[in-house]
């Protein structure tokens, strides 16, 4: 079993991961098409800053998954 301190940071690695993939798929699937466009660079932060809300999202099951990972044994100890 894992310390809440072990799953705390396991937690934040995983969710760090899938916000950085959902930021940076948003913000450039965004950005590229209003690029090739010529919409004004405002648009770019627009992109970005709509993927950063996106990439929030995952993070509210943070709690849920330490949870999860204090609750699963640790495979490493076997």
């Amino acid at each position: 079993m894992r310390t809440i301190a072990e799953a705390r940071d396991r937690a934040q690695l995983i969710l760090g991961a899938v916000s950085l993939v959902i930021w940076f798929a948003v913000a450039f699937g965004l950005a590229v098409p209003w690029v090739m466009a010529g919409e004004p660079d405002t648009r770019i932060i627009l992109a970005g800053t709509i993927g950063l809300a996106a990439a929030a999202v995952p993070w509210l099951a943070y709690r849920p998954l330490v949870r999860r990972l204090t609750a699963r044994p640790n495979r490493e100890s076997r």
